[in-house]
């Protein structure tokens, strides 16, 4: 049995809100055409979470953010929960600061 909360249904259960605050900071995010490895859906939901309209969220909820605006994904590991998706390097720098 998954864990629950990285299930991307986590989203739904978001108040709506809290998932359009979510949604527009997923939009800042640049796609690329691959994968990149460098970030997982938890290090990235960390990002959102420091950021100056954050709040907490779970791993599955940020999955399901991600999933809704469109993302391609990859699991990190056959037995992770993370996933890694198809962003800028320069974009996920910019929204650290």
């Amino acid at each position: 049995m998954t864990n629950d909360a990285n299930s991307p249904d986590e989203f739904k259960k978001l108040n709506e809100s809290e998932q359009q605050a979510l949604i527009d900071w997923c939009y800042r995010i640049s796609k690329i055409k691959t994968i990149n490895r460098n970030h997982s859906s938890y290090g990235l939901k960390h990002i959102f979470e420091n950021s100056k309209d954050g709040f907490y969220i779970t791993n599955g909820a940020f999955k399901g953010a991600m999933l809704e605006c469109g993302f391609d994904y990859k699991p990190d590991s056959p037995s992770s929960p993370n996933w890694n998706f198809n962003v800028s390097e320069k974009t996920i720098k910019e929204l650290k600061n």
